[in-house]
């Protein structure tokens, strides 16, 4: 009797969905839940402006990218944390909350930061070369909620108001706050 060997793509293993690491805390954290859970609304609603400044700068070099001796990569852009803040009107009220948010989170829990203190004792932060993939992942987390909030608005609007009109125009300004952040 022949044995049977599995085809290779079946061996691939797939990492875990980032999803419960956006609502569930590691054991090793800190903060309460309430203030987990002030985060996390917080990181819904600037996740994605986040990771575009991470992603632009892990690419940034001003010089080759090196292989250390125990295989980790070092280039990408170092900095100060609050370069990771998007520049908005908003954010420049929340930089304390999005402070924390990138050290309690991104750092932290997601491990998509890594920091570096530099010869003038100033911590220095840049993106984690090896885990870049969980930023996509963070993404679609992002839009799921967002998905879920409003899905779960116009059904409340519409049950309190029996007006489809208005369930769709609540759906818009959700859509609209999470495009259009100022």
């Amino acid at each position: 009797m022949r044995q049977l060997t599995r085809p290779w793509f079946i061996e691939v293993t797939v990492r875990d969905s980032i999803l419960s690491k956006v609502f569930l805390k590691n054991e090793n954290q800190t903060v309460g839940w309430f203030k987990w859970y002030k985060l996390t609304l917080l990181e819904s609603y600037l996740g994605e402006q986040v990771i575009d400044i991470i992603l632009s700068v892990s690419s940034y070099q001003t010089k080759s990218i090196t292989w250390e001796r125990d295989d980790t990569v070092s280039g990408g852009y170092q900095g100060p944390l609050e370069f990771f803040i998007p520049a908005t009107m908003i954010n420049r009220f929340l930089k304390k909350y999005i402070l924390e948010l990138l050290e309690v989170k991104y750092f932290s829990q997601y491990d998509v930061l890594r920091r570096e203190e530099n010869e003038d004792g100033e911590m220095l932060y840049s993106a984690t070369p090896s885990n870049l993939p969980v930023l996509s992942e963070l993404k679609l987390s992002y839009n799921t909620i967002w998905v879920a909030i409003n899905i779960t608005i116009d059904v409340i609007i519409y049950l309190i108001t029996s007006d489809i009109s208005a369930a769709l125009v609540s759906g818009a300004v959700i859509e609209f706050i999470r495009r259009f952040k100022i």
